[in-house]
């Protein structure tokens, strides 16, 4: 009786011991990030930075070049959304951001669900998976998570395109 209660004792002590998941009370449904970037692909490559606010559907993006150069402002709500660059203001689709550098840009819906290192819905069948890395909508989607669960590093590549962000502040937004 008493090796049974030392032994109940034992395994509670022990369950007691396991650390709980933290949680960082960031989803891709709304966040907030700033964070580095770089693009590599058939027409070039560049570095930026990004600010990223996304509320539920709606989002504001905000990509510079260095110190400053290139400003570009993607806001909006589902698959609507304004561009403002190089002053002028444009009614366009989300996947605009990046279509200028890209012959085929990620699509930008599934980019918040890639950041956290899940699949997107909606996005197709997902292939590949294992430790820190998938592969959906034609796009092989490698991560990298801190501690508590926070992305570090998403790099996404399509044929000889890449695109990296490594975020570097991320906040809790109500």
């Amino acid at each position: 009786m008493v090796r049974y209660l030392w032994g109940l004792w034992g395994m509670l002590w022990l369950v007691g011991c396991q650390s709980a998941p933290v949680e960082t009370g960031l989803s891709p449904a709304q966040f907030f990030l700033e964070a580095r970037v770089s693009l590599r692909s058939e027409n070039g490559s560049g570095r930026g930075q990004l600010s990223w606010d996304q509320q539920g559907e709606a989002y504001r993006v905000t990509a510079f070049g260095p110190f400053g150069a290139g400003l570009v402002v993607l806001e909006g709500t589902g698959q609507s959304a304004t561009l403002l660059q190089n002053g002028q203001v444009r009614v366009v689709a989300p996947d605009a951001l990046l279509a200028g550098w890209m012959a085929v840009p990620p699509p930008f819906s599934a980019l918040p669900h890639w950041l956290f290192g899940r699949p997107s819905p909606g996005h197709g069948a997902v292939r590949g998976r294992g430790e820190g890395r998938f592969e959906q909508a034609g796009w092989a989607v490698r991560f990298r998570q801190d501690s508590a669960g926070r992305p570090e590093q998403v790099i996404l590549t399509q044929g000889t395109t890449t695109f990296t962000l490594a975020p570097y502040r991320w906040e809790r937004t109500p």
